[in-house]
């Protein structure tokens, strides 16, 4: 018997899919294939918006040692890998150069290449979603630094969090946020060293005398790129997101269009002008650092572009370059050309239709209505009975029996609440899928080629097995994993190379 791995994730999410449920669901998928669950990666309450997961880390170290004991991983759908389409791919060209398959629970099986390009739309789909949740994450944020409160974390040196209560009610409790206050020993040390550094007194000099020597000089440069904080201002929106242990776009700082700025929401150290010198200072430096991490570009046929013999392309700056014959090619040049023909070949109106029917299909079972509305009727009852025991507790000389009813209902409450908004997130995917037309479709696949990101990367390496150019004669050629075929991407006998135009 066939020997298999399960992935589980789960997320902050509170909709998200517990990793019991995420178990059971996998050990069920194993019985039906005939496989033996042989080991089990898990990451609790983990982001896959990056790969930097202990688990996922442990598996992808398993993927690639010879001596694993298991040849295929259970996972119980495509966001469970990762919400980031890159990733996705690169977990799968993994297991594809280790002969391990991959197997979704709420994937059916179909042909190979079918069954490739169906997971990318599944892929898109997941990050669609991680998408819309942050945004609506970050709204509401941004939507409490417009009133002048905290969007949370601690408060920067020199200040203190001040609990103030908004007039709503939530959960029976009153609604707090955070506004800043002036810490009296910590502050004037604090304004004492911006207003140094803006007269142009150096960092260790000013720290000196404003008693701050001991303060890091990291948490002082800090200090200063918090300047319009202490110049009364609530910023939001500054640091740039991490993905893979590095900063998106490549510098820790969104630029100065994407901050959010509420002025004079809480007392300032120092003021605007003295605040726009520090900033200014700081993003010349800054401008400067990045400039040469800026000029490098990542190619995307690394690995992938051969000639005739077999012998590797080096990528060199931009350009391929063949040491062998000592021929070079702009990146560019041929990179404009490979993308061309797999967008070409992506193209095919049959192909799109077959995905599209096959999507649907895996997500028809999602988003059952008439359950939703049973949990929703159960929870509205549960409601009721929890209000009936708060007016027993009342008119009771020892309540202590009536609280713990009412806890044990509440418990209940809050687990068909969890159910209902996993439903909701079914439904949201089944209203997705029946939102895709072929053309869409086509102009998604299209849309990660022409791309040039480690999405279109990640998708050559899933369908092109390598690309030939012959040094001599600058002529090449696609080879995919498996054939084109007619109007319709295939199976692998019969299969010519395309020429490159």
């Amino acid at each position: 018997m066939k020997r298999a791995a399960l992935y589980l994730r789960s997320s902050k999410d509170r909709s998200d899919v517990s990793i019991d449920a995420q178990r059971r669901a996998l050990k069920e998928l194993a019985k039906a294939r005939g496989l033996t669950v042989a080991a089990e990666f898990a990451d609790a309450v983990e982001s896959g918006k990056d790969d930097d997961r202990p688990g996922f880390q442990r598996l992808l170290a398993g993927i690639r040692d010879s001596r694993r004991g298991w040849g295929a991983v259970l996972v119980h759908d495509t966001s469970r890998i990762a919400r980031r389409r890159h990733i996705a791919f690169f977990f799968e060209d993994a297991c594809r150069k280790a002969g391990i398959s991959v197997l979704y629970k709420n994937m059916p099986e179909s042909d190979p290449v079918t069954d490739t390009l169906l997971r990318g739309i599944m892929q898109a789909l997941d990050e669609w979603h991680s998408l819309t949740s942050k945004q609506k994450g970050l709204s509401g944020m941004a939507e409490n630094v417009r009133q002048g409160y905290r969007a949370g974390g601690r408060a920067p040196l020199g200040y203190r969090l001040k609990k103030v209560t908004t007039g709503a009610i939530r959960d029976g409790a009153p609604v707090t946020k955070s506004v800043l206050e002036l810490d009296p020993e910590v502050a004037p040390k604090v304004a004492a060293y911006l207003q140094a550094r803006a007269g142009g007194m150096q960092a260790k000099m000013a720290a000196e005398q404003a008693g701050l020597a001991d303060v890091a000089s990291a948490t002082r440069v800090g200090l200063e790129w918090n300047a319009l904080t202490y110049a009364g201002h609530t910023v939001w929106n500054v640091n740039a997101e991490r993905e893979g242990g590095q900063y998106v776009g490549g510098s820790k700082r969104r630029p100065r269009s994407e901050w959010v700025i509420q002025r004079d929401t809480h007392p300032a150290m120092i003021d605007d002008n003295a605040a726009e010198l520090l900033l200014a200072r700081l993003e010349a430096l800054g401008g400067q650092r990045n400039a040469g991490a800026r000029a490098q570009g990542r190619t995307l046929l690394s690995g992938l572009l051969v000639d005739r013999a077999g012998a590797a392309w080096r990528s060199e700056g931009a350009e391929y370059r063949h040491r062998g014959a000592r021929r070079s090619i702009k990146a560019e040049a041929i990179e404009d050309a490979v993308l061309g023909q797999v967008y070409d070949d992506l193209a095919s109106p049959a192909l799109a239709k077959e995905l599209v029917a096959r999507l649907r299909r895996s997500l028809e079972s999602n988003g059952d209505v008439q359950a939703r509305a049973a949990l929703v009727r159960s929870e509205a009852d549960l409601r009721k009975r929890i209000h009936r025991q708060m007016e027993l507790a009342e008119q009771m000389t020892n309540p202590a029996p009536a609280l713990r009813m009412i806890e044990e209902l509440e418990g209940k409450c809050a687990e068909l609440a969890l159910e209902i908004a996993r439903l909701d997130r079914e439904l949201d995917d089944t209203r997705a899928a029946e939102a895709i037309t072929e053309a869409g479709v086509q102009r998604l696949l299209r849309g990660i080629v022409a791309d040039r990101g480690d999405d279109a990367r990640g998708l050559l390496l899933s369908l092109v097995e390598k690309v030939e150019l012959d040094p001599d004669t600058m002529t090449g050629s696609v080879h995919y994993r498996l054939a084109v075929s007619g109007d319709k991407m295939a199976s692998p006998r019969g299969f010519e190379p395309r020429s490159l135009p």
